[in-house]
């Protein structure tokens, strides 16, 4: 897939939080950042397909990044971003959440249950690759992804996650809880989807130690995209954050 097309699938995703069912296949990495699908599941009902991003060659205990996509995404459609996070020695996950990704029916009730799978995914891969440093996690999301993200502090949290980024997200129905970690809050001041002042009650809500960066002029999470504007600065300070944090 070229990577004009990626960027095609990911603004047509993120500009209705939303996605396109043509996004149905990993998309290709630049050379030196291998892409892979792993099946998995927390039980039968719960189908758990999970995109890795590493650097080709990588040897030893890396730190990871558990990505989470929005309603109606797809983890391909996230490919340039988890690249740059690849490429920065990460190991990086983001399973397709059986009820809200871009292949099914979306249920949005189901955005509760995600959280399970995410730690679920973690552990899984854990397992199966030995390069994972499942100590040091940093958990990531985008819209309701990001909400399935906050949705993973809660109390007895998983000890392996040290840092958590919430794009364009909101509060989570459950309480935040168990050991402090650094939270970066990042949202546009025109999200048309996920409103300012929502991603704001998120942020207010957590008492631990935590950041929040408004993106001037964005919407709904564009400024994930390469080339819109807002980008550079976007996923130059999410980098830094993760390498400062995990």
């Amino acid at each position: 897939m070229r990577r004009s097309g990626i960027f095609v699938m990911l603004m047509a995703m993120l500009a209705g939080c939303g996605g396109s069912a043509a996004a149905d296949a990993a998309a290709q990495a630049p050379a030196g950042v291998l892409t892979r699908v792993v099946s998995l599941a927390r039980g039968a009902a719960r189908p758990l397909p999970t995109t890795v991003w590493s650097l080709a060659g990588l040897t030893g205990k890396h730190p990871v990044v558990l990505f989470s996509h929005g309603l109606g995404g797809l983890p391909a459609q996230f490919a340039p971003i988890a690249t740059t996070w690849a490429r920065a020695g990460f190991i990086v996950l983001a399973p397709a959440y059986p009820h809200t990704n871009a292949r099914v029916r979306v249920d949005r009730a189901d955005i509760g249950n995600q959280p399970a799978d995410a730690v679920h995914v973690l552990h899984a891969m854990e397992r199966r690759d030995p390069r994972l440093d499942a100590t040091r996690v940093a958990v990531v999301g985008f819209s309701a992804g990001g909400t399935t993200t906050l949705g993973m502090l809660g109390a007895g949290h998983d000890p392996g996650i040290r840092a958590a980024i919430t794009v364009s997200g909101r509060r989570p129905p459950s309480a935040f809880g168990g050991p402090e970690i650094p939270v970066l809050f990042v949202h546009g001041d025109r999200d048309p989807t996920v409103p300012l002042r929502a991603g704001r009650m998120a942020y207010e809500s957590l008492p631990w130690p935590k950041t929040w960066l408004t993106v001037a002029g964005g919407r709904h999470g564009e400024f994930l995209i390469p080339g819109r504007p807002g980008y550079p600065m976007v996923s130059g300070r999410i980098l830094t954050f993760l390498r400062q944090a995990v």
